[in-house]
């Protein structure tokens, strides 16, 4: 083997290596970028929730204060 011949083989193996890392790296950015999506989402879900829990107890101050806007035979309501 002659040192051009080693030297090609280094080369190639480094390479190798730095493509290995680069896709190491470009994976973890794919992994951080779903989370980043995930945690939006997840954001987006509990501001809805925020909207329907308020919404809830805007209604239930209402029937507290006109307890008689309720119908008798309301079948939602819970006794």
């Amino acid at each position: 083997m002659t040192i051009g011949t080693i030297i090609g083989l280094l080369s190639s193996f480094a390479s190798a290596i730095v493509s290995f890392l680069n896709w190491l790296h470009d994976q973890k950015l794919v992994q951080s970028g779903i989370a980043q999506q995930q945690l939006e989402d997840l954001k987006g879900q509990i501001h809805d929730v925020q909207i329907a829990i308020a919404a809830r107890e805007a209604v239930r101050a209402d029937v507290s204060k006109h307890p008689d806007s309720l119908p008798i035979n309301d079948p939602f309501r819970r006794d």
